[in-house]
């Protein structure tokens, strides 16, 4: 039965016990809404101070009678005085509270007298000090204005003009070919280009030195990319196969099951 589960919590070395109704009750804050603690300068609202995407609130009559009036009234109040709402929010019952300022938003029209922007408040999700911590950025070694510039003419020489219907999903196309295949019979699937992989012979030709000379400004005279790598890769290759070697050896000296089973034995 649900009501023979305990739950328990280690402390000291001792299992304290709750019941199922006592967790859920620790769970519980309050009960869900919005629950206006004052109000801040919107300039106190800083950048930093983003932890998610915001909500959007406008009143709902339907749900409660009188929303728009008070709603309206707080909006205006807020515009005219350049300040946000912090609010305590909880949006569920069991739901952690959170605490969101609610940044006024004016509604907005065109020539046309159509609406742009509603009005409402965006719901900015304010981070707890736990969520604010500084962060300590080692000097580094930044580019020279030559390496900059080296970079620059590489890119510059392999700009293109980009267009999506140029490049089809090799996978989908590799995926329609088997599919090309089982219906038609086919023993040999026909092979699909992957245009989604660089050309890099066009590359060589467009931005050859420009490359070349980007790599002479920012690496040292006889640098080697990924040596060790490449190095350890090689070995790793050589002993695999030394071992797939020893593994065909080993099979030429077992017996053949097909002669036993022509002789009779």
């Amino acid at each position: 039965m649900p009501t023979d589960i305990k739950y328990y919590q280690e402390f000291g070395g001792e299992k304290a016990i709750f019941e199922k109704e006592e967790v859920d009750s620790m769970k519980k804050f309050d009960e869900p809404g919005l629950l206006l603690l004052g109000f801040k300068p919107k300039s106190r609202l800083k950048e930093h101070h983003y932890v998610k995407p915001a909500n959007f609130i406008y009143p709902d009559e339907s749900v409660i009678t009188g929303s728009t009036k008070l709603f309206t009234a707080l909006l205006t109040r807020c515009l005219a005085r350049d300040v946000v709402a912090i609010c305590r929010y909880i949006p569920r019952a069991n739901s952690p509270p959170s605490f969101i300022a609610l940044v006024p938003q004016a509604e907005e029209k065109d020539d046309q007298d159509v609406q742009i922007n509603p009005p409402g408040f965006h719901a900015i999700f304010l981070p707890f000090a736990e969520d604010l911590r500084k962060l300590k950025i080692e000097s580094s070694s930044k580019a020279t204005d030559v390496q900059v510039d080296k970079a620059k003419e590489v890119v510059r020489r392999l700009m293109f003009s980009y267009n999506p219907e140029s490049f089809e999903n090799p996978s989908l196309q590799k995926h329609y070919r088997n599919l090309e295949a089982i219906a038609l019979e086919q023993e040999n699937v026909e092979e699909s280009e992957d245009l989604t992989i660089p050309d890099h012979d066009q590359m060589e030709r467009r931005a050859g030195k420009a490359m070349s000379d980007f790599m002479s400004a920012v690496y040292p005279e006889g640098y080697t990319s990924g040596s060790a790598k490449t190095g350890s890769k090689r070995k790793t290759d050589a002993t695999s196969t030394a071992a797939k070697r020893t593994k065909s050896g080993d099979s030429e000296d077992l017996p053949n099951v097909e002669d036993f089973y022509k002789n009779g034995t």
